[in-house]
């Protein structure tokens, strides 16, 4: 196989394993609640950061991931108590959410501008050995390793939770009917609760992988490198399914790579919007559509 091609598919696995787990923290809510979060990627943005500052201050690496993914679970579990949920309980109709996310995001955006500021920043979490192995004619890198092993572990353990445990079920009941679940007893704000805080978690770990692969932060990586991307990916795979949304983002991280590689990376983003065009308008349902039984 050509050394360049096999290279493309290592990087770009390497991105859209990245982009798998902001996608499927964005993809569980909509599976349990139809809503498309934009708030979602600036939410975790503000993790990132708390987890930037921590390093500055000389921190414990791995304790300043685990205040970033505590803030972005609080923040989220905020926004869903005080901005959807009353929504929710009011019958408001589908939108109402969906422009209450947008501007959620717009907050979390300025509030990242005000205490960070707009520039951009290098980033090293410092907990990964930066090593290079050629292999033939091809490079790879340590990083790289360690992005698909976490991708893959946190891939696998949603999947074992969702499948194999009560929480797992109660997510699922509470997709597929809402007020069914209520009379099953099962506590329907808490799960919804504890799924908006596990995207979260899952969004601050895909954004500090992202940072650490592109070895800088800013203000902008939870819309442009969150929210839309996941957007993208989950329409791709099929929205609403779990597998569709890693999968969709397994193929955005090889066309951005392929398109950077065989045409330029400056006109990447407007070729994959392109291909991403013609593809909902041949398949709107995306690769893997999702059956009631399947959501989330």
């Amino acid at each position: 196989m050509n050394a360049l091609l096999v290279q493309i598919l290592i990087n770009g696995l390497s991105v859209g394993s990245v982009y798998a787990l902001i996608a499927i923290g964005y993809n569980l809510v909509y599976g349990i609640l139809e809503q498309l979060n934009f708030a979602h990627g600036d939410v975790y943005t503000v993790g990132c950061f708390i987890t930037f500052s921590g390093l500055l201050a000389g921190i414990n690496p791995f304790l300043c991931i685990l205040l970033g993914m505590a803030a972005g679970c609080l923040i989220n579990l905020g926004v869903e108590r005080f901005a959807y949920r009353p929504l929710r309980k009011k019958g408001a109709n589908r939108i109402a959410p969906t422009i209450s996310a947008v501007g959620i995001a717009y907050i979390m955006r300025n509030v990242v501008q005000l205490v960070w500021g707009p520039q951009t920043f290098m980033f090293d979490l410092g907990i990964f050995q930066k090593k290079n192995f050629v292999v033939g004619d091809t490079i790879i890198g340590t990083l790289q390793i360690y992005i698909l092993l976490i991708a893959i572990l946190l891939m696998l353990a949603i999947t074992l939770v969702l499948k194999k445990t009560r929480i797992g079920q109660a997510i699922t009941a509470i997709s597929q009917s809402i007020p069914t679940a209520a009379m099953m007893g099962i506590k329907v704000n808490r799960i919804i609760a504890l799924v908006y805080g596990l995207g979260a978690a899952l969004g601050v770990v895909g954004g500090l992988l992202f940072c650490s692969y592109y070895e800088f932060i800013y203000m902008g990586i939870g819309f442009m490198f969150g929210t839309m991307k996941a957007w993208q990916a989950t329409i791709i795979g099929g929205i609403g399914s779990l597998k569709g949304a890693v999968i969709g983002a397994i193929v955005m991280g090889l066309s951005e790579t392929f398109i950077s590689a065989y045409i330029s990376s400056a006109y990447k983003d407007a070729v994959v919007w392109a291909i991403f065009i013609v593809f909902i308008l041949i398949r709107p349902k995306g690769m893997f559509p999702a059956q009631i039984a399947e959501k989330v």
